[in-house]
């Protein structure tokens, strides 16, 4: 699992960098949804709930989290504002080129609430 260099948070989201540690130890955290890039190109973003990732089958290996949010309508309204900052700056939807993403080298911990 990598985690995005600014990371993007909803302003609920309280003490990230223990949440991140409890999420990448698959402890139980009802209610935090993160905002993930899909590997194939067929969407912009997904959200899943942090729950999902204590399944021992989930592909957890391989994600890409760049944002939380407190509750599964804080995360889609973070979507919109990565998808609408995106736009206003670049003119496309390419989001891993705006977040300067490779999926060879993902970024390592960092923090940012828009």
């Amino acid at each position: 699992m990598y985690w995005y260099n600014y990371l993007y948070a909803d302003k609920k989201v309280h003490h990230i960098s223990r949440l991140k540690y409890k999420i990448e130890k698959g402890m139980p955290h009802k209610g935090v949804y993160l905002i993930h890039l899909p590997e194939c190109g067929s969407t912009l973003l997904e959200v899943i709930p942090s729950v999902l990732l204590q399944q021992s089958h989930y592909p957890k290996e391989s994600l890409c989290i760049v944002g939380i949010g407190s509750s599964r309508g804080a995360a889609l309204e973070l979507i919109r504002k990565i998808i609408d900052e995106v736009y206003r700056e670049q003119g496309n939807f390419d989001i891993p080129s705006y977040l300067q993403i490779g999926r060879g080298s993902m970024p390592e911990i960092g923090v940012t609430q828009p």
